[in-house]
């Protein structure tokens, strides 16, 4: 029922109704008993169909109260999917969360001879010019944390860099794709060939291993570990033998005859929350 024919239908309403009481006073004052008979009988199909319309009103009127409770209770429904994909949400972060203090807690058990600090990663230089994160980390309760320039960081995975600078209680690491990292590696297979790792982000690659001996076997797949031994000028601390850096991806031979390999890091560097500092060796 449209507006109009409402309106139209309270105009009759209200017509029918002035009607009936001017006849009333009419019967009473003069007796027209004959009028009140005849108008009765002429408005039965009006009185019906007013009957009708108010009876129609009403199924509006519940009609419009369902759809207002719908809607409150649709309303409501949108809130209670917001806040429960909010807390979904949380819980997989603090899954994910989880799962990566396990696994770097596990470094411990891999390594029982290194002494380890926990260290979240709170900032990554905006310019892209250089591979370097910044680290902080909290003392543990009584004991006094040393952090010196060329201590060795890890992730689960393995070798994410060295430390470079430190402030306080927080430190700037080089990761080891950086063009001026360098790191003495071997390659994990019965020869046991030596070389350098050095970091190849800048110039479109991600790392390579060179001076590998020519005659030493390489194969693409083969693990490279670090070798532990010490670089000139022989100042930093030196990076723990036996940390994953990378897998080879491609050998090739160099002008000067020896090998060179390419590296894939072990460590995902791109995506670093959180990491260990090797502080040393038992």
């Amino acid at each position: 029922m449209t507006r109009d024919s409402v309106r139209r239908t309270g105009l009759t309403f209200l017509t029918l109704v002035l009607v009936s009481v001017a006849l009333l006073i009419a019967d009473h004052v003069a007796g027209l008993g004959w009028a009140r008979a005849a108008w009765n009988w002429a408005t039965v199909p009006l009185q019906r169909g007013l009957s009708g319309s108010s009876t129609e009103l009403g199924r509006l009127w519940e009609r419009w109260q369902k759809a207002a409770q719908l809607q409150a209770e649709n309303e409501q429904l949108k809130e209670t999917i917001a806040y429960l994909t909010l807390e979904n949400r949380r819980y997989q972060e603090i899954q994910r969360e989880n799962e990566q203090l396990r696994r770097l807690l596990g470094l411990q058990e891999r390594y029982p001879d290194l002494v380890l600090l926990y260290a979240e990663v709170v900032g990554r230089d905006p310019s892209g010019l250089q591979q370097v994160i910044r680290v902080a980390w909290s003392a543990p309760a009584g004991k006094t944390v040393v952090v010196r320039k060329g201590m060795a960081v890890m992730a689960p995975a393995g070798l994410v860099g060295r430390v470079v600078r430190v402030y306080g209680n927080a430190a700037d690491v080089l990761l080891i794709t950086d063009v001026t990292s360098a790191v003495s590696a071997v390659v994990q297979n019965p020869d046991r060939p030596t070389g350098l790792v050095e970091g190849r982000w800048q110039a479109g690659s991600r790392l390579r291993m060179r001076f590998v001996p020519p005659e030493a076997h390489v194969s693409e797949g083969d693990w490279v570990l670090t070798s532990g031994l010490q670089l000139p000028p022989f100042q930093e601390e030196a990076v723990p033998a036996g940390l994953p850096i990378g897998q080879v991806l491609r050998v090739s031979k160099t002008a000067d005859l020896h090998q060179e390999l390419e590296l894939v890091p072990a460590a995902d560097l791109d995506h670093l929350e959180r990491v260990m500092i090797v502080l040393g060796t038992r």
